[in-house]
């Protein structure tokens, strides 16, 4: 069968060649809505949160936990993954870029839904993450209180630190 006059018939010739694709550039606030959260700059408040590139994709990584996780009434597994997706989402933005999974298991190690969690801390979560998928202003809330020394250390230091909950947490009081 003849080929037609527009069809490459020589490889190099193709539209489609392979070309090595450079690595991303880390994300930066440059447009004029962004708020650089490297910068100090901007509005701050519960609910801006830390801005930063593809936070959706958290959402994706925290339900392939969906196995790992162990969960205590009133609290619930959706609840557990948009917490750990919203840790994700601070991180990732804090080092400018999108989520990676070791970002959402920190989210789920800091909140004791991975490993062994001491019971007080238990106990305090699953009442005060309850619908926290459901309520924005809350869920932000509770993330943006964790220190950001916290946030940017590996999900392994956290797990040896985890009777120091409230601190990790950044809800202890004073001294």
């Amino acid at each position: 069968m003849a080929v037609d006059p527009y069809v490459p018939t020589r490889p190099e010739d193709a539209p489609r060649r392979s070309v090595a694709i450079p690595a991303a550039a880390g994300w930066r606030a440059v447009r004029p809505g962004d708020i650089d959260p490297k910068a100090g700059t901007g509005r701050r408040g519960v609910l801006f949160g830390t801005p930063g590139p593809d936070g959706g994709y958290a959402l994706t990584l925290a339900e392939r936990f969906h196995d790992q996780i162990s969960v205590v009434r009133p609290e619930t597994v959706h609840d557990a993954e948009t917490i750990a997706a919203q840790v994700a989402m601070r991180r990732g933005g804090l080092f400018g870029r999108a989520p990676v999974r070791a970002d959402v298991e920190l989210g789920f190690t800091l909140f004791g839904w991975i490993g062994e969690a001491p019971a007080d801390l238990v106990e305090w979560r699953r009442l005060a993450v309850a619908g926290v998928s459901h309520d924005y202003a809350r869920r932000v809330g509770l993330v943006e209180a964790i220190p950001e020394t916290v946030v940017r250390q590996r999900p392994d230091e956290i797990q040896g630190r985890l009777s120091e909950w409230r601190q990790l947490l950044g809800l202890a009081t004073g001294g």
